[in-house]
């Protein structure tokens, strides 16, 4: 199966018009016809956005593969994107944006912390501090 008739039928299954899927993928309409009539390919970058608007696989829309269902992420949409922004970090930044996680990621536990140490000074109607 041609990659033209793979995305004939991804468009039909969508119920979208090729002007739509086009202005979505920032492509002209010639452009897309090409992809449909199988005069031209799409890029890598568009190939890949085909694939996530159609929620399938760049292997589907090449005909590698029969299975339009992409494999089973272990990832939920919110870490995919935070995959994605640290892909398109330059080298040199990626410390920095792993350091701002780090102390993201501590900062409920530090949060807890000075609570639990809060709390434990707190006088009790004795006059004398709880251990918590």
């Amino acid at each position: 199966m041609d990659i033209g008739h793979r995305l004939r039928t991804l468009i039909e299954e969508k119920g979208i018009t090729q002007k739509e899927l086009a202005d979505c993928l920032n492509i002209s309409t010639p452009t897309l016809n090409g992809y449909l009539k199988n005069r031209r390919k799409p890029d890598a970058d568009t190939l890949i956005y085909l694939a996530s608007y159609f929620h399938t696989t760049t292997d589907y829309i090449y005909g590698m593969t029969s299975s339009k269902e992409p494999p089973i992420s272990p990832y939920n949409a919110e870490e995919c994107r935070l995959i994605h922004i640290y892909r398109t970090i330059p080298d040199d930044k990626k410390p920095l944006f792993m350091e701002t996680g780090r102390i993201f990621a501590n900062f409920e536990k530090n949060k807890y912390a000075k609570k639990h140490v809060l709390y434990s000074f707190i006088p009790n109607k004795t006059g004398l501090s709880e251990k918590a």
